[in-house]
């Protein structure tokens, strides 16, 4: 059954696929770079975030400011505590001008923002194509569980980012992580104060999440590496119309809609922003011990802490833990027959190394022969990797490896009499 289900969704993905093909041709289908896309985004990630990086100051009195003084808005004055200065009930404003903030600054928040969403939208339809065509099973298992690790850091590293900004809706935030945290037994409190450097949130609290974002972000190229290890010759960049496509998409989202913290001052400059009226509370500085009641989700990073809202603590930790492990053991169920691992001929391979440069799975190795051989290398099949697809069959000018159900004389045989028989 399951089996079933898997062969329909492959039917239906490369029907979409093809019918795509109408609109954008072959060379430029986006559904072809579902591989390369998350990485392509990944690089705008990387440079926006370095020059985010230049003006960034993660204390707790400064962090808010600093955002908000690369995007040109309100800064806001605080006092040795950290508390907002009020006078006559009013924030007291020290910096409106856009003269103040950096040239450009919100277009390039706005980047960092809806590059990491474009980058978790492309991871997600990656991994959907990828299971939904079946290639997670077997000796795909690399990976497919390389992915889900890389699914995981790339949701990690976003999270970090919204507590950075350090406003009402990050504190809340960190507030729910540590109860999140604090719910696994024996560990959890102290899991908890490891994810915020003590007993208590402090200036340390964000220079620790600015590691776990620049550093979560670095370990992203490790798994980013043993993504790939296995795959001769990935796809590691879109077309050029698909580039172009995907950074315009992002451009006009970062201009038409760029990442800022809605105040009261900047509706009153920016009237159209009146909609978001309800998250100025959210968007605020954050204020050690208030927790807001109505704060902003972004859908695709966000959705832990929705879930915890909705669900509490306990079942957000068996819903999302439950899901993780159902991904991780996907490609080990069901178990498929494999009766036709490709064998070396002992006798008739020369060592030329063509079968182990082709195969796409990284499946045959050279090692060498005894002393006195003939030859100095030898082929030898990877079990555990090989698929089964021949193209190590067609690669080998000395028929020096076979796949043991599909004997290539009796190939040759078929399409000779296919030949022959006009078909």
């Amino acid at each position: 059954m399951y089996k079933k289900f898997l062969q329909l969704t492959k039917n239906l993905t490369v029907s979409l696929e093809k019918g795509l093909n109408f609109l954008t041709t072959q060379e430029n289908n986006p559904l072809y770079f579902h591989g390369a896309l998350p990485l392509y985004t990944f690089w705008f990630l990387i440079f926006s975030g370095i020059m985010l990086w230049m003006y960034y100051i993660p204390t707790l009195d400064r962090a808010w400011t600093s955002v908000n003084y690369i995007t040109s808005l309100p800064v806001l004055l605080k006092d040795a505590s950290g508390h907002l200065l009020l006078k006559n009930g009013n924030a007291v404003v020290v910096a409106v001008s856009p003269e103040t903030g950096i040239p450009y600054g919100a277009v390039v928040r706005g980047i960092h923002r809806w590059g990491a969403a474009a980058m978790m939208i492309t991871t997600v339809l990656h991994m959907l194509r990828v299971y939904f065509t079946d290639r997670h099973r077997a000796w795909r298992w690399l990976p497919w569980v390389s992915g889900v690790l890389l699914l995981i850091f790339v949701l990690f590293v976003g999270v970090t980012g919204y507590l950075l900004v350090w406003d009402a809706r990050a504190y809340a935030l960190t507030v729910w992580t540590q109860k999140w945290l604090e719910a696994v037994p024996l560990i959890g409190a102290s899991l908890s104060t490891f994810f915020i450097g003590g007993e208590a949130i402090r200036d340390f609290t964000l220079t620790r999440f600015f590691f776990f974002h620049i550093g979560g972000a670095t370990f992203i190229f490790w798994l980013i590496w043993m993504h790939f290890i296995r795959l001769h010759e990935p796809v590691v960049t879109p077309s050029r119309a698909v580039n172009f496509l995907t950074l315009g998409f992002i451009l006009v989202a970062a201009g038409v809609y760029p990442a800022v913290n809605v105040t009261q001052e900047l509706i009153a400059r920016y009237p159209v922003l009146a909609v978001d009226q309800n998250y100025i509370a959210s968007d605020a500085p954050a204020q050690i011990g208030y927790l807001v009641q109505t704060i902003r989700y972004d859908a695709w990073y966000l959705f832990p802490y929705y879930l915890i809202e909705k669900v509490g603590v306990n079942w957000a930790w068996f819903i999302l833990g439950g899901a993780t492990l159902l991904l991780f053991v996907a490609p080990f169920y069901p178990k498929d027959r494999r009766d036709n691992i490709a064998e070396v001929i002992d006798a008739k391979c020369t060592g030329c190394t063509f079968c182990s440069l082709d195969c796409p799975f990284e499946a045959i190795t050279m090692q060498e022969r005894a002393p006195g051989s003939k030859f100095k290398l030898i082929a030898v099949v990877q079990a555990a990797r090989c698929s089964e697809c021949g193209v190590c069959v067609g690669a080998c000018p000395f028929q020096a490896i076979e796949l043991p159900q599909n004997l290539s004389k009796s190939i040759d045989a078929d399409v000779l009499a296919l030949l022959k028989s006009g078909a």
